[in-house]
């Protein structure tokens, strides 16, 4: 009491309080880490905050990979927390994913203690030099003074596009150090709205768009972050105009819809390879142009054709094609100002048979099937996971071969459904991403596929799936090898196959040993029932499908 009697009002907090407080006011309810010397101020916070789910991984890179999945899902920033050393250097790899993928992941970690620096102590390294260039901002908080607005600035950052992982750390010394709250409310240190596109650029491009006779929309990710899908195939519609979907963004545009040609490049749908070519105005809209979509290269862009680049970031226009136009603001705002002039001039521009290229996309498809072939055929597994798995399940897939099949054979129903490593090909990734969406959307059916090599690397987050109750199913395409190794050796080495093969345990016998539902699958009649069940068990399952060496996807695109 003071000397009135009135009761004290505690002004002040420890740092590592302080910090979670503001995540809470962020609205974080999960959190991906491993506890260690110097965050274990944090994990003590966190063990009295019921508002927090703090998911202890088995791996570093796990957890930054759960964050990553769950950010991507949720459409909100995410946070690990990992120790110094080696703690921040496993994290790497998921965070460089973060980078490229344009995904908010928050990195809050601790760092070696002041007295210890610059004096060979364990494990001290200059973590900000290591975190700098793999994220947007990478801060060590100096004083126990800074550690709230560091964490303001993190999620400020993040989330400012394009979008990406911000890095805070700080020893523990300055965590439970004394410090006064700053209760403030996110809305008063930032802005996440959008602002909208410009109306002169909009009328700009209407009238490229007026003038052409072949137009062709290509959409990308901002269509999927701001829930744009909806009025996109309002505006198709509207105009008749064919859409293709970056590689990486399938579910951008429902793939079964009227209009829709399908993902474009390498291992993307012939029905886009062949019709966008034909353009002779690309609206890209929401679009960040990945090699894989365009090769980088004119070919699936005709050079004659004139671009249209719309994205939120405007740093994205023009890197990979000069472009007719460049225009920032909001994909929404975008397609709504191109409805609406749309809607007025009564545009129409429906110059290509869809449903025929389509048709022949998906006759190719099928007599590429051979469903009795054995060893399994990977296109078979492809077509039968999005066979079994239901319209609003979230498909993640790994890099790798397989994932090349799948990503071939998948359909896209809802915005929503589909994730990769946008730009980083981060073998072993799509289990913990996985694991972090299925938290994030608990509502949808989540299936991960990865080859053999992919599912080695983080195994052991069945084991976090298991102890957390995560029913992921898991696919895993076993050619006890590297498969897209060999195919690159084959294209590019004269078939000289070299350090490609190995030798891979039963990974449906290890699920088990885990506590999960698993099995193995080598007669191509048994596959349909064994992923049936591994949905049906409702626990985290493996599928471990034993397929063809030697039958493999293409790593170089033939028009």
């Amino acid at each position: 009491m003071d000397s009135r009697g009135n009761k004290k009002v505690n002004t002040t907090t420890t740092g590592a309080r302080a910090l979670v407080d503001a995540l809470l006011r962020e609205g974080v309810d999960h959190i991906f880490g491993i506890p260690g010397t110097q965050n274990l101020a944090i994990i003590d916070m966190l063990r009295d905050t019921p508002q927090i789910r703090f998911m202890l991984t088995r791996h570093e890179q796990g957890a930054a990979f759960m964050a990553y999945g769950y950010a991507r899902a949720s459409g909100r920033p995410a946070v690990v927390t990992v120790t110094e050393g080696p703690g921040v250097t496993n994290l790497a790899t998921a965070i460089g994913a973060a980078h490229r993928g344009l995904v908010p992941v928050i990195s809050v970690c601790g760092v070696q203690e002041s007295a210890m620096r610059e004096r060979d102590a364990t494990q001290d390294m200059d973590q900000i030099t290591f975190m700098r260039p793999i994220t947007k901002w990478a801060y060590s908080i100096p004083n126990v003074q800074k550690v709230q607005e560091s964490v303001r600035k993190a999620f400020r950052v993040a989330l400012t596009e394009p979008q990406g992982p911000t890095h805070i750390e700080a020893a523990s010394e300055i965590l439970l150090e004394q410090t006064a709250v700053e209760a403030i409310a996110p809305a008063a240190y930032r802005n996440t709205v959008l602002p909208s596109c410009d109306s002169a650029q909009l009328d700009q491009a209407f009238a490229l768009l007026a003038q052409a006779e072949r137009p062709v929309f290509v959409v990308g990710r901002g269509v999927l972050r701001e829930e744009a899908t909806g009025a996109m195939a309002a505006l198709a519609e509207l105009t008749g105009i064919p859409v293709a979907a970056l590689q990486y963004s399938p579910d951008a545009f429902p793939s079964t819809h009227a209009l829709a040609l399908g993902p474009l490049g390498r291992n993307g749908w012939s029905s886009a390879n062949r019709i966008v070519p034909q353009a002779d105005v690309i609206i890209a809209i929401g679009a960040h142009f990945d090699v894989f979509s365009t090769m980088y290269k004119y070919g699936i862009f005709s050079e004659r054709a004139r671009i249209i680049h719309h994205s939120a970031a405007p740093g994205q226009i023009g890197i990979v094609f000069p472009v007719a136009l460049g225009v920032t603001g909001s994909t929404a705002s975008f397609i709504a100002g191109l409805a609406a002039r749309a809607a007025t001039a009564g545009l129409k521009k429906p110059w290509t048979d869809v449903a025929k290229a389509r048709a022949d996309n998906d006759a190719e498809l099928q007599a590429a099937l051979r469903p009795d072939a054995e060893p399994i055929q990977p296109q078979f597994v492809a077509h039968m996971i999005r066979k079994v798995l239901p319209e609003n399940g979230m498909l993640v897939v790994d890099a790798g071969n397989g994932a090349k099949h799948v990503r071939n054979y998948f359909r896209s129903y809802e915005p929503g459904t589909f994730m990769c490593i946008d730009d980083w090909a981060s073998v072993g990734g799509s289990l913990p991403i996985a694991l972090g969406a299925k938290l994030a959307r608990p509502d949808r059916p989540v299936l991960c596929a990865s080859g053999d090599m992919g599912a080695m690397c983080n195994i052991g987050e069945l084991e976090t799936a298991v102890r957390e109750n995560i029913p992921v199913v898991y696919v895993v395409f076993n050619d006890q090898g590297l498969g897209n190794e060999r195919a690159f050796q084959q294209e590019h080495y004269g078939g000289r196959l070299y350090a490609v093969d190995y030798q891979n345990p039963d990974f449906g016998a290890l699920a088990r040993v885990f506590g999960a539902h698993g099995e193995q699958v080598s007669q191509p009649r048994e596959l349909e029932g064994a992923l049936q069940r591994a949905f049906a068990s409702g626990k985290p399952a493996v599928v471990d499908v034993m397929i063809d060496q030697h039958t493999l996807a293409p790593v170089v695109y033939r028009p």
